[in-house]
């Protein structure tokens, strides 16, 4: 009973050591890509899914997460911690109107632009660790001058938002290329094989990381170390202020374009939709999560939600896949859309992202169905996209990438049935991409159907 402790009035808590480590997520964005929002609406949606949720304002150029939530007077947060004011993070909470949802403020940080030196920089991970939560969210600031921590480096799930337009785009590829560099010189720094690796991949056209890795093949150990390095990286993407299919669709090419070149898994969690609410949700003091009403936005903030925290459930899984060469030629449009190199602000991206524009508009079904593998077995699924190419999948049960067999259309009149390969398998997620294989005239029926059920809408 001795290690038993009790941090809030009537609040029992395991002993130290017994729970389960916390989820980290660090959340990043240009400036005004809309992060904060991002970050204050995620963590509502996490803490309504019955988790302790600590919100952490690490963006010390602009701490808003205080005025998010309508709070005039926060506990004194980060600076409190750092002038030694608190002698733990627990002390620095501010209770928001969000049950099991706690606030770290970043307010009254003064002007400070100075990293913090390592010895603050480890009493707030161990503070951050410390604290009593299932999930600590940082919303961390734009660029890398005024950061506190660099959570990025320090294990944290990163998740970066993202307008869809050039220089976004190009901003955050470059951003998860720098956290490549950094996880391939940790692992193969001072090697030939890595310095090689390196060079590749500073070149203004790089081949794809498949090819480097190739290049680098008469080391195996090297390879594979490097291999499953950018396996366990953990990347992830979410798009703002979406206004079309077409915008939502190049944030999907966007996030293969980067698998590609970079050999990491970055899958797209949601596209949120231009919203007038969710643009002036600072000015009321209520997230749009804490309105009234549900939205397109509101569901999907709780879908994102609900698919980091089962990436935390299945967090041994794998994390990156090789996607077949098969796929390209359902990801390459014949007139790609007009994305030169010199619209990229700073420098071209590897390749246009018209290559991995989608050549048909996916409409948003739910649709119960069964997936058959060619070996005979049989996995229930739920069908949530259709286009006239492929479709995306949901399922509780793990689908391999590479494998192939036919997908069933249980609620459909005849049961149609299409033969398809798994181009995209995000265990994780429980969310698997699909791509026909013959049988054009099915597909464009089974298409036409969604697309009616749909309203003629694409899905975002």
């Amino acid at each position: 009973m001795d290690r038993l402790r009790i941090l809030d009035p009537g609040r029992w808590h395991i002993p130290m050591f017994g729970r389960p480590s916390a989820r980290l997520i660090a959340i990043r964005g240009r400036a005004g890509a809309g992060k904060s929002t991002i970050a204050a609406n995620l963590a509502i949606a996490m803490a309504r899914l019955r988790s302790r949720v600590v919100l952490i304002d690490l963006d010390l150029e602009n701490p808003v997460q205080h005025h998010l939530f309508g709070v005039g007077s926060p506990v004194s947060g980060l600076r409190a911690l750092l002038e030694d004011e608190v002698e733990t993070l627990e002390q620095a909470l501010t209770a928001t109107s969000v049950r099991n949802l706690y606030l770290v403020s970043g307010e009254r940080m003064g002007a400070r632009t100075a990293p913090a030196d390592a010895e603050q920089q480890h009493r707030l991970m161990e503070q951050i660790w410390e604290l009593d939560a299932d999930v600590i969210i940082g919303d961390v600031g734009s660029t890398s001058a005024t950061e506190l921590v660099d959570l990025f480096a320090l294990g944290a799930l990163r998740v970066v938002v993202s307008a869809p337009d050039p220089r976004s785009i190009r901003r955050t590829y470059n951003l998860f290329k720098e956290h490549v560099i950094r996880e391939i010189e940790h692992v193969a720094g001072g090697t030939p094989d890595g310095a090689l690796l390196l060079a590749g991949l500073a070149h203004p056209f790089p081949a794809p990381m498949r090819e480097l890795l190739e290049s680098i093949a008469g080391r195996p150990n090297i390879r594979e170390a490097i291999g499953q390095a950018l396996c366990q990286f953990g990347g992830r993407l979410i798009g703002n202020r979406v206004r079309s299919s077409d915008e939502s669709d190049l944030m999907h090419a966007a996030s293969r374009l980067m698998s590609d070149y970079l050999g990491i898994s970055i899958p797209l969690l949601g596209s949120i939709e231009v919203s007038h609410t969710l643009g002036t949700a600072r000015f009321p003091g209520r997230p749009l999560l804490l309105g009234s009403g549900v939205d397109r936005n509101v569901r999907l903030f709780h879908d994102i939600a609900e698919q980091l925290l089962g990436d935390e459930a299945s967090a041994d899984a794998a994390r990156c896949f090789i996607r077949p060469e098969s796929d390209w030629a359902n990801i390459r449009c014949a007139s790609p859309p007009q994305l030169r190199h010199e619209d990229y602000e700073g420098g071209p991206l590897p390749a246009s992202l018209g290559l991995y524009m989608r050549r048909h508009p996916r409409f948003a079904v739910d649709w119960h169905g069964l997936f058959t593998e060619a070996e005979g077995r049989v996995t229930p699924v739920r069908i949530f996209e259709m286009s006239r190419s492929g479709a995306s999948i949901s399922t509780v049960f793990g689908i391999r990438a590479g494998a192939r067999g036919t997908l069933t259309f249980e609620q459909l009149p005849g049961q149609p049935q299409l033969p398809v390969a798994v181009v995209d398998a995000r265990r994780p997620f429980g969310r698997v991409g699909l791509s026909f294989e013959g049988a054009e005239e099915t597909a464009v029926a089974v298409a036409a159907v969604a697309c009616a059920r749909a309203g003629s809408t694409p899905a975002l």
